[in-house]
């Protein structure tokens, strides 16, 4: 969790992510999860977060996945209270990662979490025989 940074969020969702850490990023977390074991093993689902819409006057939704079990895999879930959270499960359709920017932050997490789960020195690695490749 220490990669969901204020970096992958639109400016507009600053303000409220400094009280709520994981206010904001719900697409981001479940998408890069989803990059990681694909769609034979999960699904991403979404709701309309009703409550948030208001407060923002526009459109809000909430993101988290379920695995190939009917498991419920929600990442960023203590932004909201358990019971607003499971109505919002009640609610939530099949979906898929979102275009544009929501991809490229999406893509930004995958790459800081698989550097990390990876380590420096097994990129260095990749790196040379990349380069050692293009000779």
């Amino acid at each position: 969790m220490k990669h969901l940074t204020p970096d992958l969020l639109p400016k507009k969702y600053h303000e409220t992510n400094k009280k709520n850490r994981f206010y904001g990023h719900c697409h981001n977390a479940s998408g890069c999860l989803y990059m990681f074991f694909r769609s034979q093993n999960m699904h991403m689902y979404r709701a309309y977060d009703e409550k948030t819409s208001k407060q923002l006057n526009e459109n809000f939704y909430h993101w988290w996945i379920v695995d190939k079990d009917g498991q419920i895999i929600d990442l960023t879930s203590s932004q909201y209270s358990q019971s607003y959270v499971k109505k919002l499960y009640k609610i939530g359709k099949k979906s898929s990662i979102l275009g544009f920017n929501y991809k490229k932050r999406v893509k930004q997490l995958f790459s800081k979490v698989f550097n990390d789960l990876i380590g420096d020195e097994l990129i260095s690695a990749l790196n040379q025989i990349r380069k050692e490749h293009k000779q």
